[in-house]
């Protein structure tokens, strides 16, 4: 713990201390309904100050005005009614000792017209975005003095709300931060031009907030120093900004990021995934620190508490931001504190989180399935205060074992069947070669975690029904996952498959045609992993476009990395027939919306047509189950108990989880396992 001591002394800005400097940025899950908090929203929030987080900043991308929409779940603050939403939310974040902040924001051309209430977005000029393509209306002067307004509206309530502070985001995909960019910003009146009239909407913004809130109350601003693309804002400009508005005296603190998030390739440099290194723009931060005389709060892929603690103990900034790695695990400050730093969950980066944000859907980490569920699930699983049964679990990838320390942790003899010489199954293959490797952080974690609970491992078991019925178990869980489909055309026989390439199983021919028809990770980190080997590959999909899977974020990294190998990317083309010809394939394509046949002639072709679940072993113990393989799915959406108990005769009960049951990925397959096992 001495080593960490700088992470947990207390922070006093204004009138408010915080408990340590771990901070949880301003960020919206997706969770509140029509501008509205929600109890999954308020139980999210409230299970990371309980798990000891010190500054809880909430309701990001909060609302402001009539105009801005809320559709991704962020919170309406631009009404009364959310009040009594800030106060209960605050009042479940106090509770644990931590402080709390909310974000303001107006969205400005990074909106829907479409949505809530059908209003133009707005913005300084009429220059669109290729993430939201809203064509915006340019902000007349009754528009920015009524932005003024609600900005100053919006921090009175949070104020009145009982909320500790308030954070103006000026961050560039919102409209502070579009004015003061020269990419959005093309106005010839006071407030375009320099970088002094540019800067002028926002600092009359937070000034108008200062008055309502008063002097007495935390106000902070959220910048980013470096918009990261051409002709767009330089360090050297965001370090001017944050210098001329900390000497202003209308903000408490700054918290600083980096990027612009208009378009894929921007998004995944502001929310970097693995891709990206450690603390990926703590320098950035820490030259605005050296700027401005003010605490400086900063977030961008700090995961792990060494990095974190070297950045506060120095003084490279004051509140070190892991929001996502408090995703992955909120009790994260809490074991640390306790001398477990060995059970925190890790980040991987995965951002399998804010993929799935973008997408209006909400956030879940890749491998902890708890978060975001907490109304129905809990991050402390609790022994059983029944009978101890003897469980086996035959499969080691992320659903097996997360099912075997779920089970264990209820207090069973556990027992794992893995045919392979290692754990980890298809994460093994996922994190193979590329930028993606952080992923076996999954499997390590829980492989560590198994083991610590004295679950017994077989590797290089390839049990068989005979083997599992040695055991004697009182229960079954099979996860042997999925087996990869070559492909539905003729002559699939001839096709290969990227499990086999991206596993050393076959070598990267030298021209290649790989066909993208699962739309995920596996064919887009297969034709980097072979172009990286010096292969020729041609990527083609049936759909409109590749990785339609994949959220925006990973996508971005995806293509940065499959047009820096120079991977031909084909769409709507399905591949109909593949024939030998000589020592080369023909593979036969055919265009989707019109009889247009093409070959080509190549030395491999790769399938990803997905899996089919790897179920003979689940079919042949059925009939001697006392569930016959049956699941009440029922019981399952509604995190209850599965009580089926059809045969008698049988000896155990059996489920299959994961790509055993239906190809789908990490995050549902432990799912699978969770609601399974938290009730044996």
């Amino acid at each position: 713990m001495a080593a960490y001591d700088a992470l947990f002394q207390p922070l006093t800005i204004k009138n408010v201390t915080i408990p340590n400097r771990f901070l949880s940025t301003s960020h919206q899950p997706g969770y509140a309904a029509n501008g509205r908090t929600t109890d999954r929203y308020v139980l999210y929030e409230a299970e990371k100050a309980k798990g000891g987080v010190g500054l809880v900043q909430f309701g990001g991308a909060t609302t402001v005005s009539v105009e801005s929409t809320y559709y991704y779940g962020q919170l309406n603050g631009s009404v009364d009614a959310v009040i009594p939403d800030l106060r209960r939310m605050a009042s479940a974040v106090q509770e644990h000792g931590a402080a709390c902040t909310v974000q303001l924001t107006h969205g400005g051309r990074r909106e829907r017209w479409d949505e809530n209430n059908w209003l133009p977005a707005y913005a300084p000029s009429v220059r669109r975005e290729l993430l939201h393509r809203a064509f915006p209306a340019a902000m007349e002067d009754h528009d920015l003095a009524r932005m003024i307004r609600d900005f100053a509206a919006a921090a009175g309530r949070v104020r009145e709300a009982g909320v500790d502070g308030v954070e103006i985001s000026c961050i560039p995909p919102g409209i502070i931060g579009q004015f003061w960019s020269p990419l959005t910003n093309q106005r010839e009146d006071d407030y375009g031009g320099s970088l002094e009239n540019r800067m002028r909407l926002g600092l009359e913004i937070l000034a108008a907030a200062r008055e309502t809130v008063g002097d007495d109350y935390m106000m902070g601003m959220r910048l980013s120093a470096n918009e990261m693309t051409k002709n767009g804002l330089t360090d050297q400009d965001g370090i001017e900004i944050a210098g001329v508005y900390a000497a202003s005296g209308l903000v408490d603190f700054v918290s600083v990021v980096g990027g612009r998030a208009a378009d894929y390739k921007s998004t995944q440099e502001m929310y970097p995934s693995m891709i990206a290194p450690s603390a990926t723009y703590l320098d950035l931060a820490t030259t605005v620190k050296d700027r401005v005389d003010l605490p400086v709060f900063h977030a961008t892929r700090i995961t792990d508490v060494a990095t974190a603690a070297h950045a506060v103990e120095n003084g490279r900034i004051d509140m070190v931001g892991m929001t996502r790695a408090f995703i992955a695990d909120p009790h994260h400050v809490k074991k640390l504190r306790e001398g477990r730093e060995a059970d925190i969950r890790p980040c991987v980066g995965a951002t399998y989180c804010i993929d799935r944000v973008a997408t209006t859907e909400g956030a879940y980490c890749m491998h902890n399935v708890a978060t975001g569920r907490e109304e129905h699930l809990s991050h402390d699983i609790a022994r059983t205060s029944g009978d101890k049964r003897r469980v086996a679990v035959v499969g080691g990838g992320p659903g097996g074992l997360e099912a075997a320390r779920v089970a264990a942790l209820r207090g069973h003899s556990v027992v794992l069947f893995e045919a392979a010489p290692v754990l980890g199954g298809q994460l093994n293959l996922a994190s193979k070669g590329t930028w993606r490797r952080d992923l076996s952080g999954i499997a390590d974690w829980l492989a560590g975690q198994i083991e610590a609970l004295g679950v017994e491992v077989r590797l290089n078991a390839f049990a068989d029904a005979a083997d599992v019925l040695a055991w004697k178990p009182g229960v079954v869980v099979i996860a042997t996952g999925g087996l990869p489909v070559t492909g539905h055309f003729e002559g699939a026989k001839l096709a290969t498959t990227v499990w086999d390439v991206l596993a050393g199983q076959v070598e990267p021919g030298n021209e290649i045609l790989l066909i993208d028809e699962a739309g995920g990770h596996g064919s887009l980190c297969c034709a980097q992993f072979a172009a990286d080997q010096g292969s020729t590959v041609e990527l083609v999909s049936p759909g409109h476009a590749h990785g339609l899977e994949v959220g925006a974020v990973n996508l971005g990294a995806h293509m940065s990395e499959i047009y820096r190998l120079g991977v031909t990317l084909t769409v709507d083309r399905e591949l109909t027939a593949l024939r030998t010809s000589g020592n080369k394939l023909v593979a036969v394509l055919e265009n989707m919306y019109q009889e247009i046949v093409e070959e080509r002639v190549v030395d491999q072709v790769i399938g990803d047509y997905g899996t089919a679940p790897n179920d003979d072993l689940y079919l042949a113990l059925k009939p001697q189950s006392r569930n016959l393989g049956q699941m009440d799915l029922d019981a399952l959406a509604a995190f209850g108990p599965q009580a089926i108990d059809s045969n008698q005769a049988g000896v155990f009960f059996l489920y299959r989880i994961g790509d055993a049951w239906a190809g789908r990925n990490v995050h549902a397959a432990m799912l699978d396992a969770m609601r399974v096992c938290k009730e044996l």
